[in-house]
């Protein structure tokens, strides 16, 4: 396991030699391809461009279980933070953020 990100409340990791990336935050742990991290960070890349000053908390849908999330603004922006940091560390400029 090589750490990426490790910050509370979230840690970034990979797991199986670069094969996957593990996300925990808020006590939710996840593994994704790098395919899935890109899309998760699009995701949320997309609800942080629908945020405004009246926002208290952000609502996530996760894919598995179809999992409904709320997390504090705060906790957002740095989820938001730390999965755009480890993009920029790991695929450098292959970010690709969808309109």
């Amino acid at each position: 396991m090589l750490r990426l990100y490790d910050e509370k409340p979230i840690m970034i990791f990979t797991i199986d030699d670069d094969v996957k990336i593990g996300v925990d935050f808020c006590n939710i742990k996840m593994k994704m391809k790098p395919c899935q991290f890109r899309l998760f960070h699009n995701y949320l890349f997309s609800i942080s461009k629908k945020l405004d000053e009246s926002s208290d908390t952000v609502e996530l849908l996760l894919v598995k279980n179809s999992l409904n999330v709320t997390i504090s603004i705060s906790h957002f922006f740095q989820l938001f933070n730390a999965v755009s940091s480890v993009m920029n560390k790991k695929f450098g400029n292959k970010i690709i953020y969808q309109n």
